[in-house]
Order: C-alpha cells, then sequence, then structure tokens
C-alpha cells in the first residue's frame, strides 16, 4: 500500500510541482487527506460493510443514551452480553411508559445510541458500525483502501486541487479519473459477502457472517 509520501509526490507529478515552493507539504498533505476521506465516503456509499468495524460499549443506570464510537458513520447492530441481538426501533415508536430496566430496544439520535427503556444498570453491548477512517497523519501512514487503487487519492487531489494547468493534462487527469472510479466501484462492490443469510430487523436488512 502507498504511503502518504508516495501519493504526495504522484499528487505533485500530477500538477508539475515537484517542490514546496509554490505548494507546501501542509498544502499537499491537505490536499491528499481531502480526496481520501472524499474516496472513502464514495466507497462506503458503494458497500456499507467495507469499512465495517466493531466497538464495546456500555450503559449507565438512569442515562438514556451512549455516545457512538467517534470514528462512526452508521451503527448495524447491537449485541448484548449473551450474544442476542438487540431489535432497532425508530426512536418516535419508543414505549415511554415503561420503568427504566435491561433495554429492549435501540436507535440512533445524532452521536448517540438511545435505548428504550432507559437502563437500570450497567449493560454492555458490542456495536457494529462502519467507520470512517483516519486521516494519513504521518508520511508513512497508509490508506485503508483496495491495495493497488490508491493512486487514485492522488489523482483526485490533483483535480480537487484545479492546479493541473495545462489543458491537455486536465482533459486525460479527468479520464483517467472516471475509470480508476469504475474500477474502484467494481472491487469495492465484488468483496460484499454474497450468499449469507439475510436478516431484515426494523428498518434495516444486512448479510449476517
Amino acid at each position: 500500500m502507498k504511503t502518504r509520501s508516495q501519493l504526495v509526490t504522484e499528487f505533485r507529478d500530477w500538477i508539475d510541482q515537484p517542490n514546496t515552493a509554490i505548494v507546501s507539504a501542509t498544502m499537499a498533505n491537505r490536499e491528499i487527506n481531502r480526496a481520501y476521506m472524499q474516496l472513502a465516503q464514495m466507497i462506503s456509499a458503494w458497500n456499507d460493510r467495507f469499512y465495517l468495524t466493531t466497538a464495546s460499549i456500555s450503559t449507565t443506570a438512569s442515562t438514556q443514551y451512549v455516545a457512538v464510537p467517534s470514528d462512526c458513520s452508521m451503527v448495524k447492530r447491537l449485541i448484548d452480553a449473551d450474544s442476542d441481538e438487540l431489535r432497532h426501533t425508530d426512536i418516535e415508536q419508543f414505549d415511554l411508559s415503561l420503568d427504566n430496566g435491561e433495554p429492549i430496544c435501540w436507535d440512533k439520535a445524532g452521536p448517540y445510541i438511545r435505548f428504550n427503556p432507559i437502563p437500570n444498570a450497567v449493560y454492555a453491548y458490542t456495536i457494529y458500525y462502519t467507520k470512517m477512517p483516519a486521516e494519513l497523519s504521518a508520511d508513512a501512514s497508509t490508506p485503508e483502501f483496495i491495495a493497488g487503487y490508491e493512486g487514485i487519492i492522488a489523482l483526485k487531489a490533483a483535480i480537487n486541487s484545479k492546479m493541473i494547468r495545462d489543458e491537455q493534462t486536465r482533459d486525460m487527469a479527468q479520464m483517467v479519473y472516471l475509470e480508476d472510479v469504475r474500477n474502484l466501484r467494481h472491487a469495492v462492490m465484488t468483496q460484499q459477502t454474497g450468499g449469507a443469510r439475510r436478516v431484515i430487523n426494523s428498518q434495516y436488512e444486512y448479510t449476517l457472517d
């Protein structure tokens, strides 16, 4: 997998700025990260399991909500300590007449998981969620990407920057980018799990491993 430093070099090749006299290292790194985050969002839209991960969360007695992990973009499901799945229910359908107790359902509202009923004790859950990958913070950092396709990050950064000076090169960059996007989308989509058991849970449908 290419490092941030290598992606910056490719970015500079596209804009014909091999040194920092005009485009500083800070600017180049910013453009690479901006392109990376945009492409990561596209990947998640094509296959929301590509960045699927897990974390542990716990409730607090008499508190309805728990913050989701900071990198969470979509919650897929909650599994309790007995390996049972907690039902998802739209928050507008919560039964607010219930006394505090062990939660029977949940919904995501903003950066929080809200439970119904309000927990009366500490309950532990494993949260399955789609994450947004972290920005590339060092020259040696590598993107969470499909190996062999990461060059599109440098290309998108160059297009975003509007610093490709030659019109012919700009046109070529756009054509290459569109072709690379098609290939990347195909690679991402073919990584989806096939033939597994599907579960419909309230408004959400997903595939169990």
